[in-house]
């Protein structure tokens, strides 16, 4: 009997190590999980308030960027159409009225084109022209931009069905191809720019393209020259989108960026 009590006890005693053993992993396992709960919220955290950082930037970026076009507007085109409206005025033959019908006629044509181009700045000031008028004519008025420069042939090419991006998305990847297209202008050297947009499976493609003079993608990131690569690839990252850099000396640049949409 004393030996069989001694094997209950036994038993009973490994049984109970057996169960505070099993209770302390159940412990453990609860409070790792509550760990990495709560480091993925925060992580989740995190990346919100990077977005909305990143957001607010590309916000104030494209505000520059239309108060430089503004100024380059205000002096090289309307500042020209006013010269020439003033000139008209002061030169209009009184003695001649023939003459001086045609100059009212072509000062008032000035006039007009000088009054449509107002409007078009006015809107353009708007900053929420990109949500009022979609990413897509956002990108168009872009490449008009480049091309009143007569420096550069830029085309828009776009297949039918777009989606609809959301306002913050559109905001940042807008931001994202207004910075690969001047720097398109400022250094490729380029005759030819084209931006072309799809959507295919669900992943909306829009390619940036020139034949400008290209450059050693592997060195500009390696000498720490590719500051605005990474930039654009930290934005990228926030609207879940990839974005991939070709380029080569003497051979162009191409980049596109795939972003996916419903």
């Amino acid at each position: 009997m004393p030996e069989k009590s001694h094997e209950v006890v036994a038993g009973f005693v490994i049984g109970i190590i057996i169960l505070l053993i099993a209770a302390s992993f159940i412990v453990i396992l609860v409070a790792y999980s509550n760990k990495r709960k709560k480091r993925f919220i925060q992580e989740q955290l995190n990346m919100q308030q990077l977005f909305k950082e990143q957001l607010l930037q590309s916000q104030l970026e494209t505000q520059e960027q239309t108060l430089k076009h503004l100024s380059t507007e205000l002096h090289d085109n309307l500042g020209a159409l006013a010269s020439l409206i003033k000139i008209n005025l002061l030169t209009i033959p009184v003695n001649d009225p023939v003459k001086a019908t045609q100059k009212i006629s072509d000062t008032a044509d000035l006039t007009r084109q000088m009054i449509a181009d107002l409007k078009a700045l006015s809107v353009s000031l708007n900053s929420d022209h990109i949500s009022r008028r979609g990413l897509v004519d956002s990108i168009s008025i872009e490449v008009e931009r480049i091309n009143k420069t007569e420096q550069f042939n830029a085309v828009l090419e776009i297949e039918d069905n777009l989606p609809v991006i959301e306002n913050d998305k559109a905001i940042i990847l807008y931001r994202m191809i207004q910075e690969i297209l001047n720097n398109m202008v400022k250094h490729s050297g380029a005759k030819n720019i084209k931006v072309y947009i799809s959507c295919q499976e669900n992943i909306m493609k829009l390619i940036l393209s020139d034949d400008g003079i290209g450059f050693d993608l592997q060195a500009k990131m390696q000498n720490g020259n590719g500051a605005g690569l990474h930039n654009l690839e930290k934005r990228a990252l926030m609207i879940n989108a990839k974005i991939t850099t070709v380029s080569s000396v003497g051979s162009g640049t191409k980049v596109t960026i795939e972003l996916p949409c419903n």
